[in-house]
């Protein structure tokens, strides 16, 4: 982990001209679909109808139009002001571009194009050039060799599918494109929205810190997601942290851990990967919670977006089957969670409701009976576990206010409708009782029910604020960064 520190820049106006820019210039937008001028370009026109004013131009001599947008040979060419310069040129030409940009005063850029230290040496000779001309000019830039950046509330990007990508809480720094694309897509598909996008690249200019920085105090952002490969600040980027998990969640995924991953991060942004003994006692300092890869980030990302941290580690398990529940209750104690003993009230409770063959504990196995709307034995015991003054968090196997089969198949329109609106309020009240209680809950799907999709969709999914794992071990360990994270606060 390199330890040393960059100068900070003085001026802090570039942050706006990068993330909120009300001209853009897409130099080598191309008409051609499926390329990166096309994606850029494609990007920054979609911004522009978010913004009543916002202007943009394509600069391309091998071009007439792009996109329906006259296209300039220079961007010397273009009449007006140009505050962000989105560069999608061979490498060998970069420089005499941003020559160019800093001619034109332009007061942020991109550099999306690769070809620069990740390859070789004269690569690094054109990366120190462009470096050059950003010290003398001021330009600061994103990049080189990245996909882009964006800010899902303005609109403003250079990444080609972030107008599919809603906007939210959560911001993501990635040192790989594809990869941090990746973690996009799966954070859009559960329902989590961002509100930052960078793809850092090879960070010639502007570095990790530089962005972990400006999110601090960003206010549309609630939680930080990273992908790392290495630090080139790592004092800095220990001590930025520290001070940001106070407030705001970092979740990281580390990479390079092992030697064959540790070239790889070499070649691919010029990064040195570091010992991750020394990532993890630093993550673990600082209040960052460790996700093994993206998918488990965005499983916590999920949780911390929409629900309440546990007091502690103390779980407990609702199934619908024993075999559900030995599984469960085995991957919870293997990641540090402890099974609790439920309180006498509760295991009275409950074998008021549940049948004789019921054996009192936890997990609460159901035993076989089959939840049937409105009142049923699982939506009970579910009650009953946020009362448990011994449970801090709850993982259950059983649908929410699941109705039978048969009755769902032979449900009219209308009935479904009246069905699909209980459901719905049972859940926002589920929801407010997880927050007055302070404990979170999240679900686990096992068993698909043998009814047509539409059907199960409107039946059993849980709405996106309480979260749906496909295997207990996931939920188990986002349960456990959770305890983890609040503990960490509490000792701050």
């Amino acid at each position: 982990m390199n330890t040393g520190n960059s100068p900070k820049p003085k001026d802090r106006s570039f942050w706006h001209y990068l993330f909120n820019a009300d001209s853009i210039a897409v130099i080598g937008a191309k008409e051609t679909p499926g390329t990166w001028g096309h994606d850029a370009m494609r990007a920054s026109v979609e911004s522009a109808k978010g913004k009543a004013g916002r202007k943009v131009y394509a600069v391309n001599p091998n071009e007439k139009k792009v996109l329906g947008i006259k296209s300039y040979k220079s961007i010397l060419d273009i009449p007006g002001p140009v505050e962000l310069a989105v560069i999608v040129v061979p490498a060998p030409v970069v420089p005499e571009v941003f020559r160019q940009c800093a001619e034109k005063k332009v007061k942020a850029a991109a550099i999306i194009s690769a070809g620069f230290a990740e390859v070789d040496g004269d690569g690094a000779r054109l990366q120190e050039e462009i470096e050059a001309i950003a010290r003398e000019s001021g330009i600061r830039f994103v990049g080189p060799n990245c996909i882009g950046h964006s800010n899902m509330h303005s609109r403003v990007a250079s990444v080609g599918f972030a107008d599919r990508i809603p906007a939210g809480p959560m911001a993501l720094l990635s040192q790989s494109g594809t990869l941090g694309a990746s973690i996009m897509q799966i954070a859009a598909s559960r329902g989590i929205g961002l509100s930052k996008f960078v793809s850092t690249g090879n960070e010639a200019d502007l570095h990790l810190e530089d962005y972990l920085e400006y999110l601090a105090d960003d206010k549309d952002t609630q939680i930080i997601g990273l992908y790392i490969e290495g630090l080139r600040e790592g004092r800095r980027f220990f001590n930025l942290a520290k001070e940001i998990t106070k407030h705001k969640p970092i979740v990281a995924v580390k990479s390079g851990t092992t030697e064959a991953a540790a070239k790889a991060a070499k070649s691919h942004t010029g990064t040195l990967a570091g010992s991750d003994a020394v990532y993890s006692a630093a993550f673990k300092q600082a209040g960052i919670i460790r996700a093994e890869d993206e998918e488990e980030l965005c499983d916590t990302a999920l949780c911390l977006c929409n629900l309440p941290l546990p007091r502690g580690n103390r779980v407990a398990i609702l199934t619908m089957g024993g075999g559900f529940g030995v599984v469960t209750a085995e991957v919870c104690e293997k990641e540090g969670l402890e099974i609790t003993e439920l309180e006498a009230q509760t295991l009275r409770k409950m074998k008021a409701v549940l049948p004789p063959r019921w054996t009192p504990g936890n997990p609460v196995d159901l035993v076989g009976i089959r939840p049937a709307g409105k009142d049923n034995p699982g939506d009970t015991c579910l009650q009953l576990l946020l009362e448990d003054k011994n449970v801090d968090a709850i993982i259950s196997l059983v649908p929410p206010m699941m109705f039978p089969p048969q009755m769902m198949a032979q449900a009219s329109p209308t009935e479904l409708k009246a069905i699909q609106r209980d459901i719905e309020r049972n859940q926002a009240k589920l929801y407010r009782q997880l927050i007055e209680y302070g404990k979170p809950l999240v679900y686990i799907r096992r068993i698909t029910i043998s009814l047509p999709k539409e059907l199960w969709d409107i039946a059993a999914r849980p709405k996106a604020m309480i979260p749906e794992y496909n295997h207990p071990r996931r939920a188990a360990r986002v349960l456990r960064s959770l305890a983890g994270y609040r503990k960490y606060l509490e000792s701050r």
